[in-house]
C-alpha cells in the first residue's frame, strides 16, 4: 500500500514539473514575440511573417499607403509589410522602429533595393519617445504591436504625435477572446483588448472618438481580430472680421504649425498696452 502511495505521489510530482516547465516555456516565448532575440528570435521572426500574413494585408489595404506618402511601422518585424508598402508608395518613403536586433537583421535583409535607394530607413528602438519630429508620418501601421504599449499611454500618444493632421492610423490585434485561449499571451507579456478597450487606446492618444472605427474579423482557425481606424482631424482655416487667417482646432484652440496646440487668449482693444 505505501508502494502504490508513494509512486501516485511521484506521479503528481512528475505532472507538476512537467506543467511548470511547460509554463516556463510558453512564457519565454510570449516575451520571444515582445523582443525576438537569438537563434529563436529567428525562428519566431518567420513564425510571425507566416501568421501575420492575412493581417498584414487586411491592414494595408485599410491604410490604403498612396505614391508619396510618408509611411511608418511600428514593430516591423522580418519586414513583409514595409515591402508591401515600399511598393505601394512611389515618390514616398517608408521608415520602421523595432527593439530588436534580430527584426532589424532580417528586416533590411528582404528589403535591401528600397534601403540602398534611399526610399527606407529602419531604426533600433522603443516606441516611446519616437526619434521624429511632430507630423511627419501620412500613414502609420501596427499590425500585433499594441499588446506591448505601456500602460500609462505614452506610446499611443508618441503615435498620434508624428501623425500629421489629416493622416491615418491603422491598428490590427487579436482580439482577447482569442488571445485568452493561447497559452503563450499571458498578463505578464500581453496587453489585450476588445473592442472598447482598442477605441479607448486611440482616444486617450488624442483621437476623437467620431474619427475611430473598429472592425470585427474573421480569421482562419476560429481567430477573432480587430481592425481599428483612425484619422487624425485636420485644423480649420478660418478668417476673423480683420481678415488675419489663424489655424484652429476643433476644439478651439489655436494650432500652430509645428502641431504644438496653446490656449486661445482673447485681446480687449479697449485696454491700453502702451
Amino acid at each position: 500500500m505505501r508502494d502504490r502511495h508513494r509512486i501516485q505521489s511521484n506521479d503528481r510530482n512528475v505532472i507538476v514539473s512537467f506543467d511548470q516547465t511547460l509554463d516556463r516555456m510558453w512564457g519565454r516565448f510570449g516575451r520571444q514575440l515582445r523582443n525576438p532575440t537569438g537563434f529563436l528570435g529567428s525562428l519566431v521572426g518567420w513564425f510571425m511573417a507566416i501568421v501575420n500574413d492575412k493581417p498584414n494585408r487586411l491592414a494595408i489595404d485599410a491604410l490604403a499607403p498612396c505614391p508619396g506618402d510618408q509611411v511608418l511601422e511600428l514593430g516591423f518585424g522580418p519586414g513583409w509589410a514595409l515591402r508591401t508598402i515600399a511598393a505601394r508608395t512611389p515618390g514616398g518613403r517608408v521608415f520602421g522602429v523595432d527593439q530588436s536586433d534580430r527584426m532589424l537583421e532580417q528586416a533590411a535583409n528582404m528589403n535591401q533595393a528600397a534601403i540602398a535607394a534611399g526610399r527606407m530607413q529602419l531604426t533600433k528602438g522603443k516606441f516611446s519617445p519616437l526619434p521624429w519630429i511632430d507630423c511627419t508620418f501620412n500613414k502609420i501601421l501596427l499590425v500585433n504591436v499594441a499588446y506591448f504599449f505601456d500602460p500609462d499611454g505614452n506610446d499611443a500618444a508618441g503615435v498620434f504625435r508624428v501623425l500629421k493632421p489629416g493622416g491615418r492610423l491603422v491598428v490590427y490585434v487579436t482580439a482577447r477572446e482569442t488571445m485568452e485561449k493561447w497559452p503563450f499571451a499571458s498578463p505578464d507579456t500581453h496587453r489585450t483588448y476588445d473592442s472598447n478597450d482598442l477605441r479607448n487606446l486611440l482616444e486617450n492618444a488624442g483621437f476623437q472618438r467620431s474619427d475611430i472605427r473598429v472592425q470585427t474579423l474573421t480569421l482562419p482557425f476560429g481567430i477573432c481580430g480587430l481592425l481599428a481606424t483612425a484619422e487624425k482631424r485636420a485644423a480649420r482655416l478660418s478668417v476673423h472680421a480683420e481678415e488675419h487667417p489663424i489655424i484652429i482646432c476643433d476644439t478651439g484652440k489655436i494650432m500652430q504649425l509645428d502641431c504644438r496646440i496653446l490656449p486661445f487668449v482673447s485681446v480687449d482693444k479697449n485696454i491700453d498696452h502702451s
